[in-house]
């Protein structure tokens, strides 16, 4: 069985907070005398830094937002802001574990760079549980040309073409990890944490769960 994880928002937690103070910081830096919230921060969270920087100030433009983008790096490498904050997922490395124990393949997708995501994935050690990245890279586009949810299905439908899988199974927060799941037949575990409690989804996933033990439930088929 090939199971794809999400990692913002799913195997990690608190991050957001540290992105929070990155993209406002950036914004102090360059006169700009406001500030994004916790709930816009969560909105926006998995697109990318281009995308946070025209949401708090449409009035730039691109090469503007790009700086800005630049910025919040060197921010975050002198304050280090997202390892003070990032923690695993409550449950991650159990879960993880226990399919590589048995036998199953574990993968992660995310729109972050190849060495963001292995970075991250370090930062919370769980980085021994993943066999395979799928690492989208978007960081450097805008929503309307990321297309997040085309460029998962994509991604994910290239992926399994390389080899057969009895079973495959996606896990995300966001519903374009539901739409990406079902685009490939996979059984879609959609994941609740402490901000999408109340997320209405349009497509609906197989489980809708909270806890992400609920998974191992598929080790028993």
């Amino acid at each position: 069985m090939l199971f794809v994880w999400d990692f913002h928002g799913t195997l990690e937690r608190d991050n957001v907070l540290a992105l929070q103070l990155l993209v406002n910081e950036t914004l102090r830096s360059f006169g700009i005398a406001r500030e994004m919230t916790l709930d816009v921060t969560v909105e926006l969270y998995g697109l990318s830094w281009i995308d946070y920087f025209h949401h708090a100030y449409p009035e730039g433009d691109i090469e503007m937002w790009h700086k800005m983008k630049e910025k919040a790096i060197e921010i975050q490498k002198k304050e280090k802001y997202v390892e003070r904050y990032i923690k695993p997922m409550n449950f991650a490395a159990e879960t993880l574990g226990m399919i590589k124990v048995k036998g199953h393949k574990n993968i992660l997708m995310s729109n972050s760079a190849p060495d963001w995501i292995k970075i991250f994935a370090k930062l919370v050690e769980l980085q021994d549980y993943f066999d395979d990245y799928i690492a989208l890279d978007s960081h450097d586009k805008t929503r309307k040309i990321g297309d997040t949810e085309g460029l998962k299905i994509k991604a994910l439908k290239e992926y399994v073409k390389k080899q057969k899988y009895t079973r495959i199974i996606k896990i995300g927060d966001r519903e374009s990890d539901i739409e990406a799941g079902k685009a490939v037949g996979a059984v879609t575990y959609f994941f609740r944490n402490q901000f999408n409690q109340k997320v209405e989804l349009s497509t609906k996933p197989d489980h809708d769960i909270s806890d992400l033990r609920d998974v191992l439930q598929e080790l028993e088929i």
